[in-house]
């Protein structure tokens, strides 16, 4: 059993403290964010502390991290905090959902795995990496670190899935298929095709846009 702290204060963290209190052995102890951000100095009944002073509160050697779980700058914003956090000295924790088949070659630190969720064998996710309910990994498929995978996305046999992808509900991606990096698939999207690094593909055309990701991640994803 774990002692947590839950990076973030918005709904996404809400849900996360819903479900380490209903399913997991571990325990939420506090809250953090950005000082910038800090609104309450409680949230829950649980303390908020800035991320710039966490150790004053909660040392490394006290708690572990789980967080942030948002897709802020197409997810670089987890990946920064993720590195910082290591940085400082701090672990960070897993909720992987009891109901999810689980036969994953190896889940990374902090990634947070919803219900009814399917890795099958030989899958590998990174650190980082949200997984929403009820999502297909098949097998000898790798995700990349820090992917925000949303509901009901089915991903075929032996892809690759480059760091920090977005993917909407109800993509479906055919097997062995290669996504670069920041690759964002809106909702109900068909892949069917290797992608670049950076591509945008918006259902119904399920054609790459002529712009890159970078251009939402600086309007849409901040």
């Amino acid at each position: 059993m774990a002692d947590i702290v839950i990076f973030g204060t918005g709904q996404i963290a809400e849900v996360a403290l819903a479900h380490i209190r209903a399913f997991s052995p571990d325990r939420v102890v506090g809250f953090t964010v950005d000082r910038a951000y800090m609104e309450s100095p409680d949230f829950h009944g649980l303390p908020v502390v800035p991320w710039d002073a966490l150790e004053t509160r909660f040392p490394p050697d006290r708690v572990k991290l789980l967080g942030p779980l948002s897709y802020q700058k197409l997810n670089e914003l987890r990946r920064d905090r993720h590195r910082e956090g290591q940085a400082r000295g701090y672990e960070f924790a897993s909720f992987i959902h009891p109901s999810v088949h689980n036969m994953a070659e190896v889940v990374g630190e902090n990634c947070f795995i919803l219900e009814n969720t399917i890795l099958q064998p030989y899958s590998r996710i990174g650190d980082g990496c949200i997984i929403w309910t009820a999502s297909h990994i098949g097998h000898h498929t790798t995700i990349g670190d820090h992917c925000f995978i949303s509901s009901q996305v089915g991903i075929a046999s032996g892809c690759n899935i480059g760091p920090r992808c977005l993917i909407g509900g109800q993509v479906g991606i055919d097997n062995n298929v290669t996504l670069g990096e920041e690759v964002y698939l809106e909702s109900r999207s068909m892949i069917r095709r290797d992608l670049p690094a950076h591509s945008v593909v918006r259902h119904p055309q399920d054609l790459p846009q002529t712009y890159s990701s970078s251009r939402l991640k600086n309007m849409v994803f901040k």
